[in-house]
């Protein structure tokens, strides 16, 4: 009796303590490179290879959950790589997007949010409650921006293409 009560507590203490320590994962780019500089373009030629090589980046990641925008480029963007991993994708409003409720919402998923070069850095900066990351240059494409929650601590990356 004494064995099967400790082993009890010994599994029940396991599954607490995997339940605190479940690490979300949260991945955000901005969309490929643009056709043109119309309201609503598609991706240029140049943007669908970016797209293609993000599938290709992610694909033995094993994301879960993908949100982008309602624009045509942000959702070509996302395509490439949820279908790659037959995933729906989720719409967000960039104006009340919150990475505070998705990462509530979704915890110890792995998350793609395709947006904007004005968006993303903010979205950020507000998650973390401070001004880290700059708005992103019209012309830059390619930045892979990185947060890890794990045991109630944040961590936070820019990668920049090579």
């Amino acid at each position: 009796m004494k064995r099967v009560l400790f082993l009890t507590l010994v599994l029940t203490s396991f599954y607490i303590r995997s339940q605190e320590t479940q690490s979300t994962t949260i991945y955000l780019i901005r969309h490929a490179e643009k056709a043109d500089t119309s309201k609503n373009p598609e991706l240029s030629e140049q943007g669908i290879e970016r797209a293609l090589r993000w599938a290709n980046y992610f694909e033995k990641i094993p994301l879960e959950i993908f949100y982008t925008t309602l624009t045509i480029r942000t959702q070509q963007t996302i395509s490439s790589v949820a279908s790659t991993k037959n995933k729906e994708i989720q719409f967000y409003q960039p104006a009340t997007f919150s990475l505070k409720e998705i990462a509530a919402k979704h915890p110890g998923k792995t998350i793609l949010i395709v947006g904007h070069s004005n968006t993303i850095p903010k979205h950020i900066n507000d998650f973390l409650g401070e001004e880290i990351y700059e708005q992103i240059d019209e012309n830059e494409f390619g930045n892979l921006y990185t947060i890890s929650i794990s045991d109630n601590k944040v961590h936070h990356q820019l990668t920049k293409p090579k």
